[in-house]
C-alpha cells in the first residue's frame, strides 16, 4: 500500500523546542543528547526506507516535528538527502525560522540540492521573536525557496496578525490558525478582518464532521511516526501498519475522530476544494501559483469600497502587480466614468471592457470599438422611461433604466442584452458583454486564455468568470452562484499570493 501514496508526513522523536510559546500544545523542554541521537537514528532509518522503496509516483515528504528541527544538522542533512532523491517531488518542513538562514541555504547548496524542491511552512511566534526580524528572514529565504507564513490568532490580541501581513511581501501567502479550543470566541468583526487577511481562515472555524470516504488520508497521504507506525493522518489514532515490520494494512480504514479540526487533517478533505488554491502543494499550504500575463478586474464592489472609492489595498496591490502583468478593467461603467473613479490607478491600466461591453478599449494599441445598439433595438426601447442614454458619435452603446419600467418583452428581446444591478437595468446590444470584450482584447494582443485572470463580484461578471479557468469572486460577493463558479474566492489584495 505504501507504494501508492503521493504525500508522506513524518514526525521523529524530537519533542524539544527552542521556543516556549504560551499557546503552544507541543512539548516545552530543552533538547538532550540522548533524544537528539535517537531522533537522528530514526530519521536516517526513514531516509533509507524512502531510498529503498519503489513508489508508483514521486512522493512529497513533509516533516512536522513537535519541536524545532532545523536548528539541528541532522534534519538539514535529511532534507538534502531526500531532495536529491529522484523519488521525491519536494521536501517540506514546519519551522519557526529560528535557524541561521544563511547557513541553511549554504548547506543545501553544498549538498547540490535543487532549492525549488524545498518548501517551508513558517510559523511566526511574536512572543519569541520580533515581527521585523521574522519578516527579514522570510524575505531572504523567499529569494531561493517557496514558503508560506502563518500565525495563531489570539482572540484578545490580533494586532500581531495584521502587522505581520502588513510587513510581509505581497506575494507570500499568510495563513491564520484559530487558537485551539477557542474557535468560537472570535467576534463577527474579528472574523471578517481575519478573512480579509487569509481568505481561507473560515475553514478554521468550521466543524467539518468526519464521514465515510470524505478525504484522501490513508490512500493518497499517510502520517508516519518515528518507529515506522503508519496512520491515515495526524489526528487519526487508528494504526494502519508499520513500514519496518509489517506492511499488511488493517482493513477497513476507519477514523476515530468526529471532526477534522486542524489544517493537517482537513486539508485532505474533498469537499473543501483546497486544491483550487494549492494544487499539488495542498499538504503544505504553499500556493501553486498560476502563470498569468493579463488580469481583467471589475470596478464597483471589486476594487472599490462601500463609498464607491478605489480602496487603498487595491491601489497598493495593483501597483505591485503592474510590472508583472497587464491590467485591464471589465466594468459596467462607461469609459470616462470608470477612469475618473479609478484615477489613482489610471496609469497602471492598459484599457478594458466598459459599459458591459459597449466600449472595448486598448490604450497601448490605440484601439477603441463601440458596440452600438441597432436602430431596431432603439425603436423597441423608445417608449421606456430612461435614466440615461450613453452614446458616442451618435452611436448608443448603453441605456440605463429602472427595473420597474422594464416589461417582460424587453428582457426577452433577442436584440438586447439586459443585466440588472439592484433596481437599475443596463441595456446593451446583444453583441456586447464583458466576456466578448475580454475575448476581443485577448485576440488583439494574442493573450493565451490559460494565462488570463478575471475577477468580479456580481452576476454581471458570471459570463467571464464561468468562461475562464483562472477566475475569482470577491469574498463579500452576495452571489453564491458566482462564488461556486469561480476558481477562487478572494479579494484583489490576495491575487499576488496565488499568481505569478
Amino acid at each position: 500500500m505504501i507504494e501508492d501514496v503521493k504525500n508522506i508526513y513524518f514526525r521523529g522523536l524530537l519533542s524539544s523546542c527552542n521556543y516556549s510559546c504560551s499557546y503552544c500544545c507541543f512539548a516545552k523542554k530543552e533538547p538532550c543528547k540522548t533524544e537528539l541521537s535517537k531522533d537522528k537514528e530514526c530519521l536516517n532509518k526513514f531516509c533509507e526506507f524512502i531510498d529503498t522503496t519503489e513508489f508508483k509516483n514521486a512522493v512529497s515528504i513533509f516533516f512536522t516535528p513537535y519541536g524545532e528541527g532545523l536548528i539541528h544538522d541532522h534534519y538539514v542533512e535529511a532534507i538534502g538527502k531526500l531532495a536529491i532523491n529522484p523519488k521525491c517531488r519536494y521536501i517540506s518542513f514546519q519551522t519557526n525560522l529560528s535557524f541561521n538562514e544563511y547557513e541553511f541555504l549554504e548547506k543545501l547548496r553544498a549538498l547540490k540540492v535543487d532549492l525549488s524542491k524545498v518548501k517551508l511552512w513558517a510559523s511566526c511566534h511574536p512572543e519569541m521573536v520580533s515581527i521585523d526580524e521574522f519578516v527579514d528572514k522570510v524575505k531572504l529565504l523567499k529569494t531561493s525557496i517557496d514558503l508560506c507564513v502563518g500565525i495563531v490568532a489570539i482572540p484578545g490580541d490580533l494586532e500581531n496578525v495584521f502587522e505581520l501581513r502588513k510587513q510581509l511581501p505581497h506575494d507570500v501567502y499568510m495563513w491564520i490558525n484559530a487558537k485551539e479550543r477557542e474557535k468560537t470566541r472570535y467576534t463577527e468583526s474579528q472574523i471578517k478582518s481575519l478573512i480579509e487577511v487569509d481568505p481561507l481562515f473560515y475553514n478554521e472555524l468550521q466543524r467539518n464532521r468526519v464521514r465515510n470516504n470524505c478525504c484522501s488520508a490513508g490512500t493518497d497521504s499517510v502520517f508516519i511516526r518515528a518507529n515506522g507506525d503508519v496512520f491515515a493522518c495526524h489526528i487519526n489514532k487508528n494504526r494502519m501498519f508499520n513500514i519496518y515490520t509489517n506492511q499488511s494494512v488493517i482493513e477497513p480504514l476507519s477514523c476515530d475522530k468526529r471532526f477534522c479540526d486542524c489544517y493537517l487533517s482537513y486539508s485532505h478533505r474533498y469537499d473543501l476544494k483546497l486544491e483550487r488554491y494549492f494544487g499539488k502543494y495542498t499538504p503544505i499550504r504553499v500556493p501553486f501559483k498560476k502563470d498569468i500575463e493579463v488580469i481583467f478586474i471589475d470596478v464597483d464592489g471589486t476594487i472599490t469600497n462601500e463609498f464607491g472609492v478605489v480602496n487603498e489595498k487595491a491601489i497598493e496591490h495593483i501597483r505591485f502587480l503592474k510590472d508583472k502583468v497587464r491590467i485591464y478593467l471589465a466594468t459596467s461603467l462607461p469609459l470616462h466614468t470608470a477612469l475618473k473613479k479609478c484615477n489613482p490607478i489610471r496609469n497602471y491600466i492598459s484599457g478594458g471592457v466598459f459599459a458591459n461591453g459597449g466600449q472595448v478599449v486598448d490604450f497601448s494599441l490605440n484601439y477603441k470599438e463601440i458596440v452600438a445598439l441597432k436602430k431596431e433595438a432603439l425603436e423597441v426601447l423608445s417608449d421606456i422611461p430612461k435614466i440615461r442614454v450613453y452614446k458616442e458619435n451618435d452611436s448608443v452603446y448603453k441605456v440605463l433604466a429602472f427595473k420597474k419600467n422594464i416589461p417582460a418583452n424587453i428582457e426577452s428581446n433577442s436584440m438586447l442584452k439586459v443585466t440588472c444591478e439592484k433596481d437599475i437595468v443596463n441595456i446593451n446590444s446583444n453583441y456586447a458583454s464583458k466576456l466578448t470584450g475580454v475575448l476581443k482584447i485577448c485576440q488583439l494582443n494574442n493573450f493565451c486564455e490559460d494565462k488570463v485572470f478575471v475577477m468580479g463580484n456580481s452576476l454581471n461578471d458570471m459570463d467571464m468568470i464561468s468562461y475562464f479557468r483562472n477566475s475569482a469572486a470577491t469574498i463579500d460577493s452576495e452571489s453564491k452562484a458566482l462564488k461556486e463558479q469561480a476558481g477562487y474566492v478572494f479579494n484583489i489584495d490576495h491575487l499576488a499570493m496565488f499568481v505569478n
